[in-house]
């Protein structure tokens, strides 16, 4: 189920391994606090207004990230969320990459 998640590409823009790196890259920029603001995550993986859109718009539509509007005085901040299917995927991904201690 993993593979087949990421092995499907976004869009013909990112397709195979580049869109599985940076899916795995927007997840573990979540990892740590499972909530960031759009313009925070596009500004730590250096990609244009474009390129993050669609790969939320793609991360979206697997259902490994949740975008929340919320409005702050007259501005509108956008917030992603990591959800558990999308949490699931990035262990997934890991316990694929390296060896994961088992926690007790």
């Amino acid at each position: 189920m993993i593979q087949e998640t990421l092995a499907r590409a976004p869009s013909r823009r990112l397709s195979g391994t580049l869109a599985t790196n940076m899916s795995l890259t927007a997840l573990l920029a979540l990892a740590g606090s499972r909530r960031l603001e759009v313009a925070d995550l596009q500004a730590r993986m250096k990609l244009t207004a474009e390129g993050c859109e669609e790969l939320l718009s793609w991360l979206q539509r697997e259902y490994l990230v949740d975008v929340v509007s919320s409005l702050q005085g007259k501005a509108v901040s956008e917030t992603i969320q990591l959800t558990d299917k999308g949490e699931r995927v990035l262990i997934g991904l890991l316990e694929q990459t390296c060896e994961l201690p088992e926690l007790r």
